[in-house]
């Protein structure tokens, strides 16, 4: 029974690695600064289901798998290491804990300016040699209407009864 079990859990992980992957790739709009993704939805789903370090690991993977398989502009590391932080916060922030606004504000602020807006910056200054002011500029903006947007989509995500009940039986 327990070999029954882990082999389920290893074919659920793989199918939001695979989803994620998809997500982050081939349905996002890449600019040369920027990025608009939905696959934090499934990194949240994957995070309320897994570890920490399992959510954050296979955040990493995702985001490689994606840069192997749809490149739109050149690797660089610091990106997977971001993902692997995202992972982790979200994977902190909603394994094994109730999945209320308050966990999902908290954990979608450090994402959206701590790790998005500083790291990615970072990154992008470090790749593309761009000024830091109008990086940051541009970048606060987006950031600025993201939060809100993907905090919204995850409280009501969490609060459907379908989502829920799934994630309990898979937990």
């Amino acid at each position: 029974m327990q070999q029954q079990s882990k082999a389920r859990q290893i074919t659920l992980l793989g199918v939001l690695i695979a989803l994620q992957t998809i997500l982050g790739s081939m349905f996002s709009l890449q600019f040369l600064l920027t990025k608009i993704s939905f696959s934090f939805i499934i990194t949240a789903i994957m995070a309320s289901l897994f570890s920490p370090w399992v959510t954050a690991s296979s955040s990493a993977l995702a985001n490689i798998l994606g840069m192997l398989l749809f490149p739109r502009f050149t690797f660089f590391p610091g990106f997977v290491l971001t993902a692997f932080l995202v992972g982790l916060v979200f994977g902190l922030a909603f394994h094994k804990q109730k999945l209320g606004w308050r966990n999902i504000l908290i954990a979608n602020l450090i994402v959206t300016m701590g790790l998005y807006l500083g790291l990615n910056s970072l990154w992008l200054h470090l790749m593309y040699q761009t000024p830091w002011l109008p990086l940051l500029t541009g970048r606060l903006v987006q950031e600025l209407i993201t939060f809100p947007v993907y905090s919204v989509l995850l409280v009501l995500l969490f609060k459907v009864s379908i989502v829920r009940t799934t994630l309990q039986k898979y937990a």
